[in-house]
């Protein structure tokens, strides 16, 4: 094997694997800063839209489950004196 051989392959897969755009983006610290920025911006909104729509999901499926336990005796009369006595509890709390 040649040493130009080694050094086609070599740059062969520093060229598939993008590596002078990632030097150019390197060397300019403020393009490199806004690319991570809005990474980081559009990061966050995905996770916040992907948390309200499983959260919706969540909360939909717990009300249709509670409303078919609310019609069982014993547990829609458990559910009613808690509802009571946390709107009694929140009325009587000491404020300070």
């Amino acid at each position: 094997m040649d040493i130009n051989d080694s050094i086609d392959k070599v740059a062969a897969h520093l060229e598939r694997a993008n590596f002078g755009s990632y030097v150019e983006l390197i060397s300019r610290p403020w393009k490199f800063f806004w690319f991570n920025f809005l990474a980081g911006l559009f990061r966050g909104f995905g996770m916040a839209v992907g948390m309200t729509v499983i959260f919706a999901v969540v909360v939909y499926v717990l009300a249709s489950l509670l409303s078919n336990f609310i019609q069982i005796p014993i547990i829609g009369k458990f559910i009613a004196e808690l509802v009571d006595f946390v709107n009694t509890t929140a009325k009587t709390t000491i404020k300070y």
